[in-house]
């Protein structure tokens, strides 16, 4: 199964958006335009998730619907809460493996440190992934995990 991972796009402070909980803080303008160019370019490299997992977080659940908006066919959008950056790596990893185990792509949107760590846990790869930021794995049936590539917004074409 490919998954791709991607970080909820860049979203201001709390009492710059006028929130009362870091849990309602939505995406910025810059953020919405980062997310569709990560979206974009994940569809220029030929993926198809057939899935959005997202954190329960605003900011998440906006970065999975700009991402949908962008990614043909449209994915179905789903909040999955081991997504919300409270679970340790290992325990997320087998969330997503259980959720997933029968798709063939899926793109999870969540947070930092969590994905990092996922994908260190996964993979033994380390990637600075920044808001926007996009990794690639492909998870094999024993449990292992090949890094397969990663960007950052900074680093694609507008």
């Amino acid at each position: 199964m490919r998954l791709y991972l991607l970080r909820h796009g860049r979203s201001p402070s709390a009492a710059e958006a006028g929130v009362a909980k870091d849990f309602d803080r939505p995406l910025s303008d810059l953020g919405r335009a980062d997310v569709r160019k990560a979206a974009r370019h994940l569809g220029e490299r030929g993926a198809r998730p057939v899935l959005i997992l997202h954190s329960p977080l605003q900011r998440a659940f906006e970065t999975a619907r700009e991402a949908a908006s962008a990614i043909k066919p449209a994915p179905e959008l789903e909040a999955f809460a081991p997504l919300a950056n409270k679970l340790s790596a290992e325990d997320l990893a087998g969330r997503l493996r259980q959720r997933c185990h029968d798709l063939s792509e899926v793109l999870a949107v969540g947070h930092q440190p969590q994905l990092g760590e996922l994908v260190a846990v996964l993979s033994q790869a380390l990637f600075n992934l920044k808001p926007a930021g996009l990794v690639a794995l492909e998870l094999k049936d024993d449990g292992s995990a090949s890094f397969l590539w990663a960007v950052n917004p900074e680093e694609l074409p507008d």
